[in-house]
């Protein structure tokens, strides 16, 4: 047909600010990028922060260069001298997509990206914004220009962006994260029985568990001070803690003398530390759309969530979990209690909570959505259609 542009194939530079840890963010580009790769599709990843990671390791293994180029202030002569080389980067690799994550990315990398020639930049709107300060916003609304698409996580975080950053609500696509579904799974009775005994757990004890950084915003000391409230209801009740983070010498100063709580530090293998739990929660007062919840979900949890972000687009409320609204101990209670008390409704909402990952929330539908939206960027909705017919 005369008229139509040629597909061109996408080659895809990430940019992202920080990738310390093996946190929602650094998991989802980390999943994507494999993804890609294994897919026949160029994608690359520059890093201003960068720290020892298992992620990258397993990227560069298979293939996905992964370059640290430390920024710290973007407004400064050193980073002049490494937006240059970021460009020479983007030319040298002939890259058509950028796509960035975080504030930093947002501006100074989307701008180098242009100022090089990349005329398809994206970028990846993870939460609602609650922790960005006013400059953050001014430069955001001066620089919404540079991007074709902004990929929100969440219906929450595209009426957020919109507000905050003044986006065009036409250019939002809502692309869910997605959780493997073959690794992350419900354990069978012996293995659940395992998961407690490996954690320090008696097969009777009732397991409340949560895997979070522990920051202000993820709400461990609300926990952990519900749980001691729901105690009397349910003397059996343990918290399973999953995760590190610069609050926890704190709370393990607080609450280390308490025989329920059991701060388990980073998990290597988190669906096997899922398997100990009884229910899975996640009270955080910020979130965009958690790939905590829906690792909880594959493994058949059922689920007690705060009201944030785009918690209430993964727990239907009775159905597989509760949602709670932030930062209300009584409530997180009660709820921990309700489910204590119906093991045959915990059992229910654990199925329901895997049949929606089956079906919303896959890696395969998350990356396929990434892949297409590419596709459809270079000129080729019809190779867009193809990669998703052949998968």
């Amino acid at each position: 047909m005369t008229g139509m542009p040629s597909p061109v194939a996408p080659r895809i530079l990430f940019i992202i600010d920080y990738f310390h840890r093996t946190g929602g963010t650094e998991m989802h580009l980390a999943r994507l990028a494999l993804w890609l790769a294994a897919n026949g599709i160029h994608c690359e990843i520059v890093i201003f922060d960068m720290g020892k990671n298992e992620l990258i390791e397993r990227m560069r293994q298979a293939g996905v260069a992964v370059h640290h180029l430390p920024v710290a202030r973007e407004y400064s002569p050193h980073a002049l001298a490494r937006a240059w080389t970021l460009a020479r980067l983007i030319r040298r690799q002939r890259i058509n997509i950028v796509q960035t994550y975080h504030q930093k990315s947002d501006t100074y990398g989307a701008l180098v990206a242009r100022l090089a020639g990349v005329r398809h930049i994206v970028s990846s709107k993870r939460d609602t914004g609650m922790n960005r300060r006013p400059h953050h916003f001014f430069m955001n609304r001066r620089l919404r220009f540079l991007f074709e698409r902004t990929i929100v996580v969440a219906d929450a975080v595209a009426d957020a962006v919109v507000a905050s950053d003044h986006l065009d609500r036409r250019r939002l696509v809502k692309i869910y994260n997605g959780v493997d579904s073959e690794r992350f799974v419900p354990p069978d009775a012996a293995q659940a029985a395992d998961a407690k005994r490996r954690f320090g757990f008696e097969p009777g004890d009732f397991v409340v568990g949560m895997v979070a950084g522990f920051r202000a915003e993820k709400e461990h000391r609300l926990l952990i001070e519900a749980a001691l409230a729901a105690r009397a209801a349910i003397p059996r009740l343990k918290l399973l803690l999953i995760g590190d983070g610069p609050l926890l010498p704190e709370l393990r100063l607080d609450f280390g003398r308490e025989d329920f709580v059991s701060f388990a530090g980073e998990a290597r293998d988190v669906w096997n530390a899922l398997w100990a739990m009884d229910v899975g929660c996640l009270i955080s007062a910020n979130e965009g759309f958690s790939n905590a919840i829906i690792e909880k979900m594959a493994a058949g949890l059922p689920m007690i969530v705060s009201d944030a972000g785009g918690n209430s687009e993964a727990v239907v409320e009775g159905a597989n979990g509760y949602i709670i609204p932030a930062r209300d101990l009584q409530a997180l209670a009660r709820a921990i209690t309700a489910l204590h008390a119906d093991p045959e409704r915990r059992r229910k909402m654990g199925h329901r909570s895997r049949q929606l990952v089956l079906e919303n929330f896959s890696l395969e539908q998350m990356c396929l959505r990434h892949a297409s939206l590419y596709r459809e960027l270079c000129g080729g909705t019809a190779a867009a259609a193809a990669v998703q017919t052949n998968q």
